[in-house]
């Protein structure tokens, strides 16, 4: 009995042990299965977890060819192709500071509050091996259509935003709210336009609906691109912001089709559909007059005239033959949400599917089948698509789809740095080697004086703080600047009359800098204006103008019987720069005075006292 019994234990270990080895030699076996596609050894323990968390997941190597040293540079011929907010979030180690990016001491803005990227930002957000985790790896999701992506998983990602489950309806060029219909004369819901939009383009509808999301979503169609009641391109949508890299109002005119006069030509004002004519008041126009469609009646466009900062001019009917419709491609002019999900899904097939595609190729061009290598990129900010990734992880995990299969590619470098560049390690062009620490932060931040154009700070120092950076926001421009000092004391200088500001201050100890102090925000006082004409217009009426002053909400004049103003008559805001008072008394003499004032969180400050002036009423 007790052989038999020693058997079945030594049989149990045996099990046990082969158990055991089995599961190693598995995980060892797919370790071999990366190394032999041509995955580096840095890559592995990040993508065996992935695996073990998501087994349905495939990971292929993207071998670019091209040394990692000559991408970055590539990527960086031009400081101001890799840009990335100046924001709180981030140390001086993130921004670029040669001679090239700054300006008196100060960051160079780009577009926006963005400024040049530093060596160190790109290499950190270029580095594939920073980003295999569940979150940022969807930035190596191939883009391209698979039979398995299905409706319901586009309506899962659609699920936060008004297009949910819902048909479409938009504004069109005439102003009015409008369902749309297929040649069918059928109801289409967002899902099923951006199911057929990819199954037409070869694009993922996931990657499609999740770019969507990205640009445009929200709980009501809002956004510039979508909301189609901007003028002058009322009823002209963009849904995945193409073209938009000079602000949303960009991406309309790019929706319009850049449609514009070749020569010299005439607008009428109306149309007459019977004699197929256009007829009525004329409008000439130059060559090179600019214009957003509104609809085809014939052989002429009815248009609507715009100039520089898309000012809005007359509306009227073109002669087709005499406008520029070059652009009129992709589907374009998107005059609604179903041509622009449409041509703008087309549009990214044709530009970037065949060597651009997944959202880290779509920043970093490192493929060298294209003809554009390190050029032609979809978008400027250095962590677009560690921040699209989120996006896109966020809408497979409220859709459930986490789990399905997802195809990675993975770039690949020649000659990589044996460790990963990690956020707050050496390699900035500022020079500083980390982030944060935990070091205490300055405190007590507050305001000592503030004239209209600067702002005098201090605060309670860091021990052994060898300097202190202070980050300034303008909240009524959305502007960012930042200054450099050695004391617990600043003055911010060359700010804005009548602008609100936002203030924090970090510190240096040794060579990393600590977190922000708590935020200061500064009142803002408008500049003193000047009365600049007065008069009696008409009995009892009196007349009275003044500057303008930069930054101000409105006015406030007050009209005085006395030099005091103890006998104050009559006060008036004023949005303008003029005024005129009624109910004077006839022949008397009356003081007045005008300050400007600006409201900032529903405060309002006034500036000084313009100098009185006197006038007799009538």
């Amino acid at each position: 009995m007790k052989k038999v019994l020693s058997l079945f234990l030594s049989l149990v270990m045996l099990l046990s042990v082969l158990s055991a080895f089995g599961l190693s030699a598995s995980a060892a076996t797919y370790r071999q299965q990366l190394k032999d596609k041509g995955f580096p050894d840095s890559y592995l323990d990040s993508l065996v977890a992935l695996h073990n968390q998501y087994p349905n997941w495939e990971f292929k190597p993207f071998k670019t060819g091209v040394n990692w040293s000559d991408a970055v540079d590539g990527e960086r011929s031009s400081h101001s192709k890799q840009i990335i907010e100046k924001t709180s979030s981030y140390s001086d180690i993130y921004y670029c500071n040669c001679d090239s990016c700054t300006r008196g001491g100060s960051y160079k803005y780009i577009y926006g509050s963005c400024v040049a990227a530093s060596r160190w930002a790109v290499e950190y957000f270029m580095d594939p091996r920073n980003w295999l985790d569940e979150k940022h790896v969807f930035q190596f999701e191939g883009h391209n259509y698979d039979s398995s992506q299905v409706q319901s998983g586009v309506d899962a990602i659609l699920k936060p935003t008004w297009m949910y489950n819902s048909y479409i309806s938009y504004v069109n060029t005439s102003g009015k709210t409008v369902t749309y219909k297929n040649a069918s004369g059928k109801k289409v819901t967002y899902a099923k336009a951006i199911m057929t939009a990819a199954k037409k383009s070869g694009a993922s509808p996931y990657y499609l609906a999740s770019r969507i999301v990205k640009e445009v979503g929200a709980t009501s169609p809002t956004a510039t691109g979508v909301c189609g009641t901007r003028t002058p391109f009322i009823g002209m949508y963009n849904y995945y912001s193409i073209g938009a890299g000079g602000g949303a109002m960009a991406g309309l005119e790019y929706a319009s089709g850049f449609l514009k006069t070749e020569q010299s030509t005439t607008m009428y004002a109306s149309y007459s559909s019977k004699k197929k004519k256009a007829y009525g008041t004329q409008t000439a126009l130059s060559a090179g007059q600019y214009m957003s469609y509104i609809k085809t009646c014939g052989d002429y466009y009815k248009v609507r005239l715009y100039g520089s900062g898309f000012s809005t001019g007359k509306t009227g009917f073109v002669l087709k033959s005499a406008l520029r419709t070059t652009y009129f491609n992709y589907n374009r002019p998107w005059t609604n949400p179903y041509k622009a999900i449409y041509g703008g899904a087309q549009f990214i097939s044709a530009n970037y599917l065949n060597n651009q595609y997944t959202s880290y190729l779509e920043k970093f061009n490192v493929n060298t089948d294209s003809s554009e290598l390190y050029g032609h990129e979809y978008m400027q900010n250095v962590n677009a698509p560690s921040i699209e990734a989120e996006s896109t992880y966020k809408a497979y995990s409220a859709a459930g789809l986490l789990s399905k299969k997802h195809v990675f590619y993975i770039p690949v470098f020649n000659n990589m740095p044996g460790n990963t560049t990690e956020s707050g390690s050496t390699g900035s062009d500022s020079g500083s080697s980390s982030v944060s620490s935990t070091a205490s932060v300055p405190t007590k931040l507050k305001l000592t004086s503030r004239t209209v154009t600067s702002i005098a700070l201090k605060w309670t120092g860091v021990k052994n703080a060898s300097q202190y950076y202070v980050y300034i926001k303008n909240n009524t421009k959305g502007t960012k600047f930042d200054k450099y000092v050695t004391t617990t004391s600043a003055v911010l200088s060359n700010l804005t009359a009548g602008n609100s500001y936002s203030i924090w201050v970090c510190a240096k100890v040794g060579d990393k800098w600590t977190d922000y102090s708590k935020e200061l925000k500064a009142k803002a006082i408008p500049m003193k204006t000047a009365i600049t004409a007065i008069s009696s217009t008409g009995t009892g009426e009196l007349y009275a103008k003044w500057k303008t002053v930069s930054g101000a909400t409105g006015y406030r004049i007050e009209y005085s019987r006395n030099s005091s103003f103890t006998n104050i008559v009559g006060s008036r805001d004023v949005t303008g720069n003029s005024h005129t008072g009624h109910n004077f008394t006839k022949g008397v003499t009356y003081y007045v005075r005008v300050r400007a004032y600006t409201e900032v969180d529903g405060k309002r400050y006034y500036g000084k006292k313009s100098a009185t002036k006197t006038v007799v009423s009538k």
